[in-house]
């Protein structure tokens, strides 16, 4: 008789664990797509990098009004119009405006045609990054750098083609309630309508205005799973058509991701809005959070959501950790911190490298052009146009005068000046002219605010205090997307973008030298918001 053999023991699959999409709750996929996002820190970048495109289509705008101004200043048209509005002299300021608005209209649309074909190949590279990604994440359970890239190659011109299809669908009802619009609006003025038929005309607007929104937030809704369906393979009016079916088969879940995603962004725009009202800011605050918290958690989801509509069945790894609400709050302070000090030896190693040099005076000559340029084109009209509109030097922002909200304030000015310095440092990649824009602009506004202020003490007393150390902080992170653009082109011209490990390297240090420079922002924001007000008024300010 033979003893009896022990049990073997059973063996349990090591997380992450694997997860079936088609029956997954609501709950299981959020948590998952959480905890991917928690850990995948490459899963941010495609967010971080859209705030470089938010930098490159606002260049194309602020390029074309610094071109449009010089015109306007050589011509002596700026001055002209300052005149007409102090006199009041409405005659003159028609005369004036006449010759110059064919041009005027010329340079707008050549903009506007400028900003929408960047806008859409953006949106290409940007959803092909992000969609594209986060398919292979949900496959692997892991993400790097080298997969975010290796997508945009792959995708961009067909993702391009459905960002520009379903963009223009969600968009068409807007533009096709415009048109009769705009012609009842030309009526109208050649004409001298009597006011029942003006009132009758303007109910008539507002509820065709109110039918096209509905029609838009269906459409908006019908092709939510658009760039997840094409990051599938499926591009243009396919996409469109695999979004509508999820959302058919899916109509309950669709409708609970769009109300769980504004549920998540509305309130804390609210907030900030309300804040606003009473004098405490927290706009940056908000933008940081529906950034680099909410969005990519959420288009996540989406993409889980999508293959949950999907007819073959889709396995994800399941990472286990703590419930999302007891996690995210600490995980946020201790990533911030960790960031920070890793940030603060990068950007030590960045300046103190000799071969970094060049981006540093690059950086401080191209910003001290804009001062220059802003000063010079002031003085030519700008200065007392301010002036004509009532302005009087002198006058301290009342935004300052609500002590209750200057914490707040502080804080909010950090931070909105740490995204700006974030995106002129992405901003770079986009072969460096977006970067160079934004400190052309940065020190325009500067040079304007100084002829305005027509007073050099009273001038250095508003900027000084905490300008000594922003300003050098703005200056790093513009050096740091010159370095980045260069490192780019470099890869770029090799054909490696996706696998160059340099550039790779590149983008990694910029971002921490960004996160490096938060300190230096808050230290800014304080002196701004409790020491300059003080200092101002000592040296004239009202």
């Amino acid at each position: 008789m033979s003893l009896p053999q022990p049990e073997q023991p059973l063996e349990f699959p090591s997380p992450p664990y694997p997860l079936l999409v088609t029956h997954a709750s609501l709950e299981s996929l959020f948590n998952v797509s959480y905890w991917l996002w928690r850990l995948n820190p490459p899963s941010i970048l495609p967010v971080i990098l859209s705030s470089a495109v938010d930098v490159l289509k606002q260049s194309i705008i602020l390029v074309t009004l610094i071109v449009s101004l010089m015109q306007l200043t050589a011509t002596g048209v700026l001055r002209e119009v300052a005149e007409s509005i102090g006199t009041g002299d409405v005659s003159r300021l028609v005369s004036t405006l006449s010759p110059v608005v064919p041009s005027i209209i010329i340079a707008v649309a050549v903009s506007i045609f400028v900003f929408l074909t960047a806008s859409i190949l953006a949106g290409g590279f940007l959803n092909s990054a992000e969609y594209g990604s986060y398919f292979l994440l949900l496959q692997k359970g892991s993400l790097s750098i080298a997969d975010i890239f290796e997508e945009m190659r792959l995708r961009w011109v067909k993702m391009a083609w459905t960002v520009l299809i379903v963009e223009t669908l969600k968009i068409l009802p807007v533009l096709i309630v415009l048109t009769p619009i705009l012609a009842d609006v030309l009526l109208l003025l050649s004409a001298s309508p009597d006011p029942s038929t003006i009132a009758s005309k303007i109910f008539l607007w507002i509820g065709l205005a109110v039918l096209a929104l509905i029609f838009t937030l269906v459409l908006t809704v019908l092709t939510v799973y658009a760039y997840p369906a094409a990051a599938g393979g499926a591009y243009g009016f396919s996409a469109v058509r695999r979004s509508i079916v999820t959302c058919l088969r899916l109509p309950a879940n669709t409708i609970a991701y769009c109300i769980l995603r504004v549920l998540s962004a509305v309130p804390i725009s609210i907030a900030a809005f309300l804040a606003g009202l009473l004098g405490v800011q927290l706009s940056s605050i908000a933008t940081m959070i529906l950034s680099f918290l909410i969005t990519p958690v959420f288009h996540i989801f989406k993409t889980m959501l999508f293959l949950k509509g999907e007819p073959e069945p889709f396995v994800t790894p399941l990472p286990v950790g703590p419930p999302v609400s007891k996690d995210v709050f600490p995980h946020v302070l201790n990533m911030g911190f960790k960031s920070v000090k890793k940030g603060l030896n990068e950007l030590a190693g960045f300046l103190s490298e000799p071969k970094n040099m060049v981006f540093h005076f690059s950086s401080a000559i191209v910003f001290s052009l804009g001062v220059i340029l802003g000063k010079q084109i002031s003085s030519s009209g700008i200065r007392q146009i301010v002036y004509s509109l009532g302005y009087v030097p002198g006058e301290v922002n009342p935004l300052f005068e609500a002590a209750y909200g200057l914490p707040f304030l502080a804080l909010d000015i950090s931070f909105h000046n740490w995204q700006v310095s974030l995106a002129t440092a992405l901003s770079g990649i986009i072969f460096i002219a977006p970067a160079v824009a934004t400190l052309v602009f940065n020190g325009f506004i500067l040079g304007v605010v100084e002829d305005i202020v027509q007073n050099m003490v009273m001038f250095l007393a508003a900027i000084l205090p905490h300008g000594i150390i922003e300003i050098p902080a703005f200056l790093v992170a513009g050096s740091a997307g010159l370095s980045l653009g260069v490192e780019f082109l470099k890869a770029l011209m090799k054909g490696s973008v996706s696998s160059d490990p340099g550039f790779h390297r590149a983008l990694r240090r910029t971002i921490y030298i960004v996160f490096g420079l938060v300190p230096f922002f808050i230290v800014a924001g304080i002196i701004e918001t409790f020491v300059t007000p003080f200092i101002m008024q000592l040296y004239g300010w009202r």
